[in-house]
């Protein structure tokens, strides 16, 4: 059998997709395509047509047709076969069978028919083994995506470094305007990098340079002069080809997501990650919480501030503060301050200051609980699923996504919330907007072919929350008169892993 084109139409004839698998010129197959639906006339029982050189083997979806162009020599049996398969393929690709789907993901399809058919003969695969050889990737792309994000990251942190000394030049030139007109040699540290992330840039006290001469005559920069200096880093910095950067002002939150005011002197971000596997009777295997304290300076003359936080009672975290900190105050009296008192804190900048964990098998900890219940009759597999919250705080964005076998979409007999089924994948995503004390259970129930209960697993699942499992908090922040400067605070809890099998 030689099969010469795979094509997906429109009932009125209207090429979508076409693949061909012998050489054959753009006139002709144009041409092939459009003779199709005036050969089909009101003709309904059957499935093939045939001209005076080739041969149409079609078959309807919904508002489309597939169909092979074949020469008349082939085995029509066969080519009943292939075309089963490709219609087959078509929905695990689109969402619906319509023109605009087809159109969305053609390349997806045409890798796809590439699989069935080569050189205008069908090759021995059935679907498993086309979706897993489409799913693989190649050694030498993965490798080459790490190395472009490797550069991408290495230039992101030469940029930050240039910014980081243009700005440190131009607070220098600030203070030099007013307190010194001699030059000194100046001196910078940086701590050794370690496995801790967020690593602070510390500053040492430096001699004010000497002031360069203007052009213009003017007596240089002053203090209060806030503009002038933000004008003058512009301009560096568009010399140097780099992004306009804020001298006082947030640059963003250290949470995706959460916005900060732009008048915040210094912002603190609490964030925790969750990781949790879970059986699906209740049991827990292992659950694991991470959390993380940084801190955002963005205005100077407050950057030897002091955190003084509230642990609450966490008797079964782990804390362990960052290497450039000062441990044994923070023992004592729960105040985060830099060891070294000389040195000071980066602006823009976060800087982790606290980490914390907290590791736990005891099922009471578990926030929320997922049971699948599936039982089979009559041919078809019904699966109940209902969850139950556990934990004190709300639960925001929840997403449980159950694996679906077989290849059509389940039918929704319940929910709480809504679903989208991706067909591509496989999956099926129940959407919970809010679990709160008055929605703490919920229920979805759904319908497949007969599939055996292992099939629905693992369900995963992910959630936000602004409350975190450690009770730690930010009560107050301190400069080095003591005063208290204002200060936002942002708390974030997400999902790194949260499987139940």
């Amino acid at each position: 059998m030689v099969i010469l084109s795979a094509a997906i139409t429109s009932k009125s004839g209207k090429a979508l997709l076409s693949r061909q698998f012998v050489e054959l010129n753009k006139v002709r197959i144009e041409g092939l395509l459009a003779a199709f639906p005036k050969l089909m006339g009101s003709e309904k029982e059957h499935t093939y047509l045939e001209t005076e050189n080739v041969r149409y083997v079609y078959q309807p979806l919904e508002s489309l047709y597939i169909l092979l162009i074949t020469n008349k020599s082939s085995n029509i049996m066969e080519d009943l076969e292939t075309l089963h398969l490709l219609a087959k393929l078509v929905p695990e690709f689109c969402h619906t069978l319509d023109e605009k789907d087809i159109l969305k993901y053609a390349f997806d399809l045409i890798f796809a028919f590439d699989e069935v058919i080569a050189m205008g003969y069908k090759e021995r695969v059935n679907l498993q083994q086309i979706k897993h050889f489409l799913a693989m990737e190649s050694n030498d792309e993965q490798r080459a995506k790490q190395d472009e994000k490797a550069k991408i990251v290495a230039a992101k942190k030469a940029a930050d470094k240039k910014r980081k000394e243009l700005e440190k030049k131009r607070l220098e030139d600030k203070k030099n305007g007013i307190e010194s007109s001699h030059m000194s040699s100046s001196s910078s540290y940086s701590p050794k990098q370690s496995s801790y992330t967020a690593e602070p840039v510390i500053e040492t006290k430096r001699e004010p340079p000497k002031q360069e001469q203007r052009s213009t005559g003017s007596k240089g920069m002053q203090l209060g002069k806030g503009k002038a200096t933000k004008t003058e880093l512009s301009k560096v910095l568009q010399e140097e080809n780099l992004p306009e950067l804020p001298v006082s002002g947030p640059k963003g939150s250290a949470t995706p997501g959460i916005e900060i005011p732009s008048n915040t002197k210094i912002h603190t971000s609490i964030v925790e990650k969750i990781s949790l596997v879970a059986e699906n009777d209740g049991g827990l295997k292992s659950m694991q919480v991470k959390g993380e304290l940084t801190l955002a300076v963005f205005d100077p003359n407050n950057t030897k501030v002091k955190v003084h936080v509230n642990q609450g009672s966490n008797d079964n975290f782990q804390f362990m503060t960052h290497p450039n900190m000062n441990k044994t105050l923070f023992s004592s009296d729960n105040i985060l301050a830099l060891k070294d008192t000389t040195k000071s804190y980066p602006t823009v900048t976060p800087t982790g200051v606290l980490k914390w964990r907290f590791q736990t098998t005891d099922e009471k900890y578990i926030p929320l609980t997922i049971n699948v219940w599936p039982s089979t009759a009559s041919g078809e597999t019904t699966v109940p699923i209902q969850f139950e919250k556990h934990c004190d705080f709300d639960l925001h964005d929840v997403t449980i996504s159950v694996p679906i076998p077989g290849h059509s979409g389940p039918v929704i007999n319940e929910i709480v919330g809504s679903s989208e089924y991706d067909s591509k994948k496989g999956i099926l995503h129940w959407k919970i907007p809010l679990i709160d004390k008055s929605t703490s259970t919920g229920n979805m129930e759904f319908t497949v072919p007969t599939a055996p209960a292992s099939a629905f697993f693992p369900v995963r699942v992910n959630f936000k929350a602004n409350t975190t499992f450690c009770a730690i908090q930010v009560v107050a922040i301190t400069d080095e008169k003591d005063n208290s400067p204002d200060f936002t605070n942002d708390t974030s809890l997400g999902v790194d892993q949260y499987d139940i099998e």
